[in-house]
């Protein structure tokens, strides 16, 4: 079928294809029972036929009657009411004695001579111009077909001499061949008229298998229609429509749930997405706005050089605080597109976090905040990163942690995999705000307060780094305690002692 078929055309085609093709096999076999039982009826009405010219035959010798005429008579009266018959007696030298057809005269004579085992010395019928079988091969069923008519014949020798009183004379064979052949035009002509009802209804069967095809494909795509035209009402504003599932095919569940879920999908990023354009804008603000008013003041009276000075270390700040911001989302935005170029390498982690405890001891002890690790852990990972991600989780908890607080961090290692917890005390963070802490620019204000500035990014920035390294990071809070737990598992990435 060429592409240009519509969906609903190509069912219906395909539904009237299979329709005709079974009709057309239960019209074969249909056609082939009929003409079997055809077969079997014939055979038996001419074995009735052979055993009538039989008995009439017996008869006939035993009383010592030699006018061959007179049994032909009988025999074309018997057989006057069965049309299509046709009945032979020959001696085995296949000289006519009888000759019985539908267009023969019952007075005609009989008696002719004739060479042996060829067609028969009769008036030219073609029920009859078959060639006699050769003694030696009966008895013996027949089928041709001759000027379009299908004849179905038995043949059969006959002994005289076996019958009581039989005398043995010139005109009386010892042996007869007696020969019925039907001609079957009647049954042909009822199995012309069945094929010809049959093409009738072929064609009718057709119409209506194509119809109905198209009705059930039009009833059957009704959910693609549906969700076409909802595809068509689906915008950047209009997220929230739905196809439902009930009322639609059990076949097409799946892709409506799949097409759902991308609905889905597609708002919560979109929020995302609004949201992070509200957020950027907002955290980019500040700064901007710090560094158009400094340089505002600055320019607005003379000053001296000292105070310019002081102006422009002020802006400096700033605008490192706004590099720092572009660097990490330029670094989140590469490990979206898998662009990150890691450098793995073993590490034992045990090392690489107490050097970044001791990295993180003076903001510790500024903060009154005690730090603590555990465990032992070897990862295949690139070490600058992890240091990053790590960093990241350890800043976020001092942050949080009250003073005289402690962050403890957990490191142990299984079969499965690596684990890495990082767990400080503070106020319980609602289990709804849980995923958005990954978020950028996200922060959970109304659980935490925070004790020193940052970008908002770096909570974003660890997952991203744990994700790229093939691990997952999580989080769980309550009233206790906050622990986040990145998860490396053991693989390519991974490796455990």
């Amino acid at each position: 079928m060429g592409s240009h078929l519509s969906l609903t055309t190509r069912l219906s085609l395909i539904f009237s294809i299979s329709m005709l093709a079974i009709w057309s096999v239960v019209s074969l076999v249909l056609m082939q029972a009929l003409d079997h039982h055809f077969a079997r009826q014939d055979q038996s009405d001419i074995k009735g036929r052979i055993i009538l010219a039989e008995n009439f035959l017996s008869t006939h010798v035993q009383g010592n009657n030699r006018d061959w005429s007179l049994l032909q008579a009988r025999l074309s009266d018997a057989l006057s009411g069965h049309g299509g018959y046709y009945l032979q007696m020959t001696d085995l030298n296949g000289k006519a004695l009888v000759t019985v057809g539908p267009h023969l005269s019952s007075d005609m004579p009989s008696h002719m001579p004739s060479e042996p085992h060829a067609h028969s010395p009769l008036p030219s019928q073609a029920g009859l111009d078959q060639p006699l079988p050769a003694p030696e091969l009966l008895p013996l069923a027949e089928s041709w077909t001759e000027n379009g008519i299908r004849y179905r014949s038995m043949a059969k020798p006959f002994v005289l001499n076996a019958l009581p009183s039989f005398s043995a004379s010139a005109d009386i064979p010892n042996s007869v061949l007696i020969r019925v052949t039907l001609d079957t035009s009647y049954h042909q002509h009822f199995i012309d008229d069945i094929k010809v009802g049959l093409a009738w209804l072929t064609g009718g069967i057709a119409l209506v298998s194509v119809l109905l095809g198209w009705f059930a494909s039009r009833m059957g795509l009704t959910p693609l229609h549906s969700l076409a035209h909802l595809s068509a009402r689906v915008t950047a504003n209009r997220l929230d429509h739905r196809l439902p599932l009930a009322g639609s095919p059990a076949e097409l569940h799946g892709p409506i749930q799949a097409f759902n879920d991308m609905l889905d999908r597609l708002e919560d990023s979109f929020q995302r997405l609004t949201a992070f354009s509200s957020d950027i804008a907002h955290e980019l603000r500040t700064p901007v706005n710090s560094l158009m008013m400094q340089t505002q003041v600055a320019l607005a009276h003379p000053r001296n050089a000292e105070e310019y000075k002081e102006v422009l270390y002020a802006n400096l700040e700033t605008a490192e605080r706004l590099a720092r911001m572009i660097g990490e989302m330029l670094f989140l935005a590469k490990s979206e597109q898998g662009q990150l170029g890691m450098q793995p390498e073993p590490l034992a982690l045990a090392e690489e976090l107490d050097e970044l405890l001791e990295f993180f001891e003076p903001l510790a002890s500024e903060q009154q905040v005690r730090l603590q690790r555990q465990g032992n852990g070897h990862l295949l990972g690139d070490k600058s990163m992890l240091q990053r991600a790590f960093s990241n989780l350890l800043t976020n908890a001092i942050r949080y942690t009250p003073a005289r607080g402690e962050v403890r961090i957990a490191i142990s290692s299984n079969l499965e995999g690596t684990t890495v917890q990082v767990a400080n005390p503070g106020p319980a963070i609602p289990p709804e705000q849980w995923p958005r802490l990954f978020d950028r620019f996200y922060r959970a204000d109304s659980a935490r307060q925070p004790v020193t500035e940052g970008t908002g990014l770096g909570l974003a920035i660890a997952k991203a780094i744990i994700s790229a390294h093939g691990g997952s990071l999580s989080v769980q809070s309550d009233e206790r305690e906050t622990c986040f737990t990145a998860c490396f598992p053991t693989g390519p990435r991974a490796a455990t002692t």
